[in-house]
This record gives structure tokens, sequence and C-alpha cells, in this order.
């Protein structure tokens, strides 16, 4: 079979996520090949605009050509292209670790470094349990069980997906790991309890944590991880109150607490961290995706002191670790980005267009029967799309598909799974205008495709082949 070539070159490139015999049949059309980016925009290779929406997988926040960020890196290449924290260190590395615990005001006093979310929710997990192991309690060494929410994302690794709970994921390289539980997730719009809603629900989603904690034997029970908003799953924003139970709870029982704040943290959900104004606070906190500005590969994972102490002593050390966790150049990368997110106060931008994006989609409620829920918090929303508002059916993946793929012709770059906001921090409310406009037209013609989107289509896909 011979490669399709895009611009002249076969294209032997495997896609992640992505179903490839439908992404070749488009290669080359609309945003599938993009060239070059400019600002809080990418092009294709017909010189196309898109707004990201989406800031590519989440983590481009802070847009293209930040000047700052890319000076920074190539300095730390031309002074140290390469070095690794593997019983060493270098200046980068130990400058960053004092950043992430000088702005996360001194509650955690530890920073293990990575190359993504994924990578720093492994050393989390793994933590966890070496973490009780080597407990002076001898009743508290059988501690090996994780808790999360049913349809969490937390990675692709086999830990990080066995603590997803999809049911996707198990029917194509199951079994998942042993050890590994899910509860109901906090999805008051669709609430797993059939409760009639907050405060009257009693938030059972957590309690049963506690239930689950107390059917599995406290003595069997490592730790308890949660995104504090699930945006894989759309979007999902408990109360605040959730956030307290579940960190009583936890401390109770001796769980570890463990937070992904992988996509949520710097600024992303009006905060410069989701959790950092939790009583109590968690143990362990994960983070990547805009900690550089989406410009070089890092994540991180912090600890609290007493979680650190028990590292200690011969043969107590962290068993976790990657060729490229505290490289130097994406060290570098993450200070610089990390500047400019809180010189621009870049979480209260993020909070106020945000709040203002959120409630002008509610507006669209209005005029639009197919919006059955807008949810969110900062820069990180979703608009929940049914049939009814009154039985909530939801609509089917083809035209849920229809409806993104309309306002992706428009010029507006956003998750195909469904429709959730993720645009860059930066953003003002022009900009948000843009977007709530971009929503409003394609209500009207993506769900039944009429002519005029086809028209814009085909015309485009006709364009795409003379190149």
């Amino acid at each position: 079979m011979s490669a399709k070539k895009i611009q002249g070159i076969p294209y032997h490139l495997w896609n992640p996520y992505t179903p490839m015999d439908k992404y070749l049949a488009f290669l080359g059309f609309g945003p599938t090949y993009l060239v070059r980016g400019d600002g809080l925009y990418a092009y294709n290779q017909r010189g196309k605009r898109y707004l990201l929406c989406n800031s590519a997988t989440w983590n481009f926040a802070l847009g293209y050509g930040r000047e700052e960020i890319i000076e920074a890196a190539c300095k730390q290449m031309r002074e140290l292209a390469f070095s690794n924290c593997w019983g060493m260190s270098h200046p980068r590395a130990v400058e960053l670790a004092a950043k992430l615990v000088e702005i996360t005001a001194g509650h955690y006093t530890h920073v293990y470094l990575g190359a993504n979310g994924t990578e720093a929710v492994e050393a989390a997990l793994k933590l966890a349990r070496q973490y009780h192991r080597q407990s002076l309690e001898p009743a508290d060494r059988g501690r090996f069980k994780i808790i999360s929410l049913h349809h969490s994302y937390h990675g692709y690794s086999y830990g990080a997906v066995s603590a997803a709970g999809r049911e996707d994921y198990n029917e194509k390289y199951g079994p998942m790991l042993p050890g590994y539980l899910q509860i109901e997730p906090p999805y008051c719009y669709r609430c797993p309890y059939q409760k009639e809603g907050y405060p009257d629900c009693g938030l059972e989603c957590a309690l049963s944590l506690e239930k689950t904690i107390e059917r599995e034997g406290a003595e069997t029970v490592a730790a308890f991880i949660m995104e504090p908003v699930m945006g894989e799953y759309g979007v999902i924003d408990p109360p605040e109150e959730y956030y307290r139970k579940v960190g009583e709870i936890c401390r109770r029982y001796g769980l570890l607490f463990i937070v992904d704040e992988v996509t949520t943290g710097f600024g992303r959900a009006g905060k410069l961290f989701a959790s950092q104004d939790w009583d109590p606070q968690p143990d362990v906190l994960c983070l990547g995706k805009v900690i550089s500005g989406g410009y070089f590969p890092l994540s991180a994972m912090l600890a609290t002191e007493a979680v650190f102490q028990r590292f200690l002593g011969k043969d107590r050390y962290l068993m976790h670790g990657s060729t490229n966790s505290g490289h130097p150049v994406s060290a570098a990368a993450g200070l610089a980005a990390i500047d400019i997110i809180l010189r621009e106060k870049l979480s209260e931008n993020a909070a106020q267009v945000g709040a203002y994006l959120k409630a002008e989609l509610e507006k669209l409620k209005a005029t639009h029967p197919l919006i059955g829920d807008v949810r969110g918090r900062g820069l990180m929303l979703a608009v929940e799309l049914v049939k009814d508002r009154q039985t909530k059916q939801p609509l089917t993946e083809d035209e849920a598909f229809n409806f993104i793929l309309d306002i992706v012709d428009r010029g507006f770059l956003i998750s195909l799974g469904s429709p959730v906001l993720f645009p860059p921090l930066t953003i003002n409310q022009e900009i948000a205008d843009q977007i709530v406009r971009a929503f409003d037209q394609s209500l009207h013609t993506g769900i039944l495709p009429e002519l005029s989107r086809k028209t814009r289509m085909v015309k485009e896909f006709a364009l795409s082949k003379l190149k």
C-alpha cells in the first residue's frame, strides 16, 4: 500500500488517538495539517487561520511567538543542552523546583520533574504504594488500592488508564492493573446517584468515597486521586464542598490525597491552582500542560514534607524516573512561562474572561433548546448539547461531530470529541464574543447540515486537492 502524500512527502506518521482511515481521507483539508502559528492562531498550508479554542491539547495557553520562552530555551541549549536528575542536578531544575514550592505557598516541599502529565501522575501512583510499604506501622504496609473517579483522565500509561475507569480502555487492552477502584463522579447535570441536585443531594458522590473505603477495608487503600475539574469527561465541575468532604475522608482513613492538576493548573480554572484554597490540602500535586506554556515537554509532581520523609533511609528512595526527568531546556522554558503567567496575571484574566464567556454562552440557551447545560470555571468550559432538555437525551456521536465540524470550518479549533472550550489564557472579551457568535451560528447550521456549510467545506476540500 503506497503512502499518501502531503506537500510531496509520503505520510508515514501514525497519529495518536486518531482514526487513521478517516484522517487520511481528509489529510490536508482544514486544520489537519498546520504549518505555522502566530499569537492565538494557527494556519494551514493554504493560509486559513484557526483560533486555538482548545489551546492545542489544552496546553498551548500562552500563544505563539513568546520570545521570552524561546530565548530561555535557546540560551539553555547553548549553556547545558542536556543533563538529568539521576543522582545529580543542574541550575534550572533547582530553580524550577524552588519556584514551584514558592508559588504553592510552601505547602509542598519537594518536587519531581517529568516530561509530561502522565509521568507526573505515574510518579504519584507509585509513590502512594511505596509510601505505605515504608510505613513504621505494620498495619499500613498492606495499603495498595487506588480510588479514583469513573470516567476520569489521568494520562496514557497503564497506571493512569487503570485509574480512569473507562470501558473503552478495558475493551481495547484490558485487563487493567489490579488494585484500582472507581467511584461515580460529581456530575450534577446527570447525577449518577439520581439525586435532585446540590445541596439537597447531601453530596452522595463524596460520601461514596467513604463507603468504598469501608467496604474494601481502610487497611488496603493507599490513595484517592481526582481532577479538580474533569476535563476529558466534559468539564465536570463539582461544588466547592465536595473538595472539603473528600479531603476530610482521606485524612480520617489515612489515605494520601492526590490532586491531578495537569489540566487545571497554572490559571486554567481561574486560579493559579484549583486546589490552592482547599482545606484540607492535598498531599501530592500533579502538574503539566501549561507549566511550560506548551513550548517544551514538562511536568512536575509535588509532595509535602511529611510524604518526603517516608522516602529517606536505606533503600527507601523513590523508584521512579525517566531519561528526560528534569530536562534543562524544558526547565528553562518552564521558568520563563511561569514568569509570564504571574507577570501578566493570566489566572485573573482566565477568571474574568471565563466568567464573561460562560455568561454569554448561558444567554444562548434562550434561543437554542439544544443547549442543555453550560458549565465550568475559568477558561475551561463545556456546552452540553441535548435533543430534549426534559429527558436530557444527548445528541448522537454524528450529530455532535457535525456541530463541531461546523465550528471548526468557521475557523475555531475545539476538541473533536465534544464542545468543550480551553482557549488560550490570554484571550479578551472581544475574542470571547467571537467564540459565542461561532457557537450561535453553528447551532443553527451544524446539527442538521445545511447547504451553506456543505458548500464551504466542499470548496475548501477541492482547494486542498489543488495543492
